[in-house]
């Protein structure tokens, strides 16, 4: 599991369940971030990805019980994430107002540290990997993040997806290598820096 996306406590869930409001804050206060990242990467614009995050942070309290103990509850609310961004899909045409933002994905990626001219250039690779990424098919995109961006295993990928691990991995092999065709087309020099 990534150590960015923390599960949540059996007890908290539990005291969460019974209508304890400590408890349903802190549920929501830890697993905002990560339901606001894999809301962005659904969306790929931040005004839908938050609204899209409360309409999750929403489901998750009303939903409460029926997550099931027995499962990791970063699987069940990734779950809820893909339904309501489904939902979302559904009641908004493609294209419209979720057309990618070529500068969405920027919010994923950390401020570098350093000089202005490496900042300034760091900028610019940023803006050009968030464009290769938000050209990267569906499934590949959305692989490509969990397993690479936010470090789960291709077995949890699998998990949140329900799909086969081999599969994940499939759909991570192409990802990289789509990224890495187009890196070499647009700027060869970078292909051995990034991928």
């Amino acid at each position: 599991m990534s150590d960015r996306t923390p599960d949540v406590p059996a007890e908290l869930v539990d005291r969460a369940r019974r209508g304890e409001q400590s408890a349903l804050k802190a549920i929501a206060e830890l697993v905002y971030p990560s339901v606001r990242r894999w809301a962005l990467v659904h969306t790929g614009d931040p005004p839908d990805a938050d609204d899209l995050t409360q309409d999750v942070l929403v489901q998750m309290l009303q939903k409460l019980d029926s997550f099931q103990a027995d499962g990791r509850f970063t699987t069940w609310l990734y779950a809820v994430t893909r339904n309501a961004a489904a939902d979302r899909f559904r009641r908004i045409r493609m294209g419209d107002s979720l057309a990618a933002d070529p500068r969405a994905y920027l919010a994923l990626v950390p401020e570098p540290d350093g000089d202005p001219a490496g900042a300034a250039e760091r900028a610019g690779l940023r803006g050009l990997l968030d464009v290769l990424f938000q050209e990267l098919p569906w499934r590949q995109r959305e692989v490509f993040d969990l397993v690479e961006l936010q470090g789960f295993d291709a077995a949890h990928v699998a998990e949140l997806l329900d799909i086969e691990p081999v599969t994940v991995r499939a759909h991570l092999f192409k990802a990289r290598r789509r990224l890495r065709a187009s890196i070499l087309e647009t700027r060869p020099e970078l292909v051995e820096d990034f991928l």
